[in-house]
């Protein structure tokens, strides 16, 4: 029934109790009510000529500090009393009495419900909290959030919306339950631009109770959603805005809810929309310490960066202020040397041996002055480079970096107790700057020695091409490493991880980083047991 249409919904329009000694005579009717009216469908039909109705509404009565006036729940309705009996006000009574015993009843089912549903939203938000951590990568952790959302509120799929790094402008799929991960990364909403680009824009919940509702947002991605839905098709929708203060950072969305049982609803609610909203506060609050996190990174980064620049440049200081005065005090006495050559010549021809000695001599004295002022000139290009940000490129010999790198850390290496066994195969000239790549392999090496603790050990190092000729590649193994978990939260802290990072975890941050970015290579760690090893691969580039 609609509300008002025929007695049924007169009774439950008004709130008003209503008995009728014939339903099929107009004129009584109308003394009741003129908006009153017998529709003909349902029970109503059956009824016979003369024969009694009486229907009471089922009522909500207010509650203190909550609801301020009665909400019709229902009707109860009887009819068919004994021909020539009508229903009086003792039998309105008796039913009025009924309707508020099952009034009562109903409420008390309602808050039965309602408590359960809170207690298990409840205890569905206090287990997706054990899922959010800053220090998680944060598509493992929005996958593991998507993923628990889905099962606790019983819908067939759930999406998060995070608006895209570069773009602020557009929002894009960042993890998702119920659909392909193919999709992650290649939705996009301009926003403004369907449901969620008008969440991100107006920053206020969208609720959708019928499919056909959809088709007024001209939302570009439902009919692709759809499809890979197990219904085939979006009937109900509830997307929440991720708000932090003022900054809307994305959605979280829900798609179809699953009814608990047959017949029961399958649309999301007042109440969904709540606890989604709370769940979407403790989402943004771990998504601003993620990025905190980062950008704690990236300084950190940066300041490695930095740091071995500025140490870079005060080592060519020092070589060009240390080595000048004993480069100044060899050029002058290559001079006094020529001078005092030329001055023991023999004036007389006679002496052509003594003349060709001195001639001898004389030549090497012009090696030694040329390679003095290469010296000279290799210190003053030394010294413009160091006061340049940035490294230059060059072609060189892998495994001569990787032999200078030991060699470097030849005294750690002893006092840990480390043996190293290098395996070095022919390979092409890189295109690369020594001195960086340099740094990347001390900090492999560094890190690799971590792994074995106060004993020492044994770690292995291998060069070879790749099978295709395009790469490089380095291992850095080691076969037994009693302290891999330690390196594995240096490199990528987990939850229970100290607070306090240590600082090879920002120079392996740094090499990853120089590696990934500046040569277009890939840098992993991989762990086998209690086998640790880097993998370094470095394309082939033309000098």
């Amino acid at each position: 029934y609609e509300p008002g249409e025929g007695l049924t919904g007169w009774i439950a329009s008004h709130g008003k109790p209503l008995r009728i000694a014939n339903v099929r005579d107009n004129g009584e009717l109308r003394r009741i009510a003129e908006d009153l009216a017998w529709s003909k469908k349902y029970s109503e039909i059956s009824a016979k000529p003369g024969q009694a109705y009486m229907g009471v509404p089922i009522l909500s009565f207010p509650l203190p500090g909550g609801r301020q006036r009665e909400v019709v729940l229902g009707v109860l309705r009887v009819s068919g009393k004994a021909e020539g009996e009508q229903f009086d006000a003792q039998d309105e009574a008796l039913l009025s009495h009924v309707a508020a015993m099952v009034s009562i009843a109903i409420e008390n089912s309602q808050r039965y419900e309602r408590e359960k549903r809170r207690a298990r939203y409840f205890r569905l938000l206090l287990d997706i909290g054990t899922e959010l951590d800053p220090r998680r990568p944060i598509g493992e952790m929005l996958q593991a959030v998507v993923n628990r959302v889905r099962d606790g509120f019983r819908t067939e799929a759930c999406q998060i919306y995070l608006r895209d790094e570069e773009s602020a402008s557009r929002v894009v799929l960042q993890a998702a339950s119920g659909l392909p991960g193919a999709l992650i990364g290649k939705l996009t909403y301009v926003v403004e631009e369907g449901l969620t680009g008008h969440i991100v824009h107006a920053g206020t919940p969208v609720q959708i109770r019928e499919a056909a509702a959809l088709g007024d947002w001209n939302d570009p991605h439902v009919a692709k959603v759809a499809s890979h839905l197990p219904s085939g098709v979006c009937r109900s929708f509830i997307g929440v805005p991720l708000r932090l203060g003022d900054e809307i950072l994305g959605t979280l969305e829900l798609i179809n809810k699953i009814p608990s049982a047959p017949g029961h609803r399958d649309w999301f609610t007042d109440d969904d929309e709540e606890y989604l909203r709370l769940l979407s506060t403790g989402i943004c609050g771990v998504l601003e310490g993620a990025r905190y996190l980062k950008t704690l990174g990236d300084v950190g980064v940066t300041a490695m960066r930095m740091q071995r620049i500025a140490s870079f440049g005060t080592l060519a200081q020092r070589i060009r202020h240390e080595a000048a005065n004993p480069l100044a005090v060899a050029r002058l006495a290559a001079t006094n040397l020529r001078s005092d050559i030329q001055n023991v010549l023999p004036p007389s021809p006679s002496q052509r041996g003594a003349g060709e000695e001195a001639s001898r001599l004389i030549g090497r004295l012009d090696v030694i002055e040329a390679n003095l002022n290469e010296a000279s000139s290799k210190l003053l290009d030394l010294l413009k480079f160091s006061q340049r940000i940035g490294f230059i490129r060059t072609t060189t010999q892998w495994n001569d970096v990787i032999r200078e790198a030991l060699i470097w850390l030849a005294a750690e290496r002893q006092r840990r107790g480390v043996e190293v066994h290098a395996v070095y195969e022919d390979l092409p000239p890189l295109f690369i700057e020594p001195n960086e790549m340099f740094g990347v392999l001390v900090t492999l090496l560094r890190l690799t020695m971590e792994t074995l603790g106060t004993h020492g050990g044994l770690v292995e190092v291998r060069t070879s091409s790749s099978a295709d000729g395009q790469c490089v590649c380095t291992e850095i193994h080691v076969p037994e490493a009693p302290l891999v978990e330690t390196v594995s939260l240096i490199i990528e802290p987990a939850a229970g991880a100290p607070e306090e990072l240590s600082p090879l975890h920002f120079e392996w941050a740094l090499a990853r980083e120089t590696v990934e970015m500046q040569y277009a290579g890939s840098l992993r760690w991989e762990v086998q047991d209690k086998e640790a090893c880097f993998v370094l691969e470095l394309p082939l580039k033309e000098g």
